[in-house]
């Protein structure tokens, strides 16, 4: 867990950040919370690391319904597709509540 967290770290920071810029700080906090529980789903975790599974497809699966596909919040996914940190969304969930926590 604490590797993750380590990984997570900047991402959840870098969501907060813009977030807070956009001043859609529960809008994040709710997109995220989606994208997590998409994260942990067993069907989903076996798409991770298949390479017919590119960040565009993966990009479209884990952005909620009320979320834009050309979003920052979209964006943010296809980075996280890009560079493998897809499966740290519950992660990165978790810090970037406590981070809002702390904020508020």
């Amino acid at each position: 867990m604490a590797e993750a967290l380590t990984l997570a770290r900047p991402y959840a920071r870098a969501a907060f950040s813009l977030a807070r810029q956009g001043g859609q700080l529960e809008a994040w906090s709710r997109w995220l919370g989606f994208a997590a529980q998409v994260a942990v789903e067993p069907s989903v975790l076996q798409l991770n690391g298949d390479p017919r599974f590119d960040a565009t497809q993966a990009v479209a699966l884990y952005l909620p319904p009320d979320c834009e596909s050309e979003s920052l919040f979209a964006r943010f996914l296809g980075v996280l597709a890009e560079v493998t940190r897809l499966p740290l969304l519950a992660v990165i969930q978790l810090e970037f509540e406590q981070l809002k926590h702390t904020a508020e």
